[in-house]
């Protein structure tokens, strides 16, 4: 009796949880993993699986099947293309400003700026393919605009996303990047790196929506609600995004 007794509860505890699957942007990881956390400690039943990616990459998978419930770009425009296309069941919300850095374990590189991509000493500038990822766009948008994209062009080396762009400095593979600034704020000594004039590239607002795959799914939307509550928000600050509320 106790066995039918226990095998009921954990019936009704599967039955009442929920699981959703999230994108999320490479440049959100560190302040996602710990806003998921959070969530988690409120919601313990339910299961948030996240997948971290190149925006563009994502949104491919996305538009061949793949069912993601929320999806959390680190641009504006994925998410708009969702909708603009009948694919989601809300408007595309900005829930976090990014910002972008130069980023070198060679301090002296560091102090330069971005002059240094034209030193000799500096073989590999690594930044994201700018074809998957908006922070790749944004490092070609600020070259050109400090006119230096002949300086560069012999030297990118690039990451399927952000993630693998900053580890590209820290393998060796590249001298100098230009990556997000929300993946090495909390991991990197500041003589390290060097936050790039936001006047030099298109503001990056990053934005989510809630797909077509979460219309019975409330814990997606309750998920959506927390990205931009005080929580969530102080969490995108912690890791050098600017809040948006």
């Amino acid at each position: 009796m106790k066995k039918i007794i226990l095998g009921l509860m954990i019936l009704s505890m599967s039955l009442s949880a929920d699981t959703i699957k999230v994108f999320a942007a490479s440049s959100t990881k560190l302040a996602m993993q710990e806003i998921t956390e959070e969530f988690k400690k409120h919601n313990p039943k339910d299961e948030i699986v996240v997948i971290y990616s190149a925006t563009g990459k994502a949104y491919a998978q996305f538009t061949n099947g793949f069912e993601y419930d929320v999806f959390i770009a680190a641009d504006s425009k994925y998410p708009q293309k969702i909708a603009s296309d009948g694919n989601a069941i809300t408007e595309p919300l900005v829930y976090a400003m990014g910002a972008v850095a130069l980023f070198s374990h060679d301090e002296e590189i560091v102090k330069k700026g971005l002059e240094a991509i034209k030193d000799k000493k500096v073989k590999h500038l690594s930044i994201a393919n700018p074809r998957l990822a908006p922070y790749g766009a944004a490092a070609m948008e600020i070259l050109k605009n400090y006119a230096l994209e002949d300086a560069a062009k012999e030297k990118l080396v690039l990451g399927d996303n952000i993630a693998q762009s900053v580890q590209f400095v820290d393998s060796g593979a590249a001298d100098i990047g230009l990556v997000a600034f929300s993946l090495i704020k909390t991991t990197k000594k500041e003589s390290e790196y060097q936050l790039i004039d936001q006047s030099k590239y298109s503001p990056m607002r990053q934005a989510f929506v809630l797909t077509k795959h979460a219309k019975k799914k409330p814990l997606a939307q309750k998920f959506g609600d927390f990205l931009l509550s005080e929580t969530a928000q102080n969490s995108f600050e912690k890791y050098g995004f600017t809040k948006v509320k």
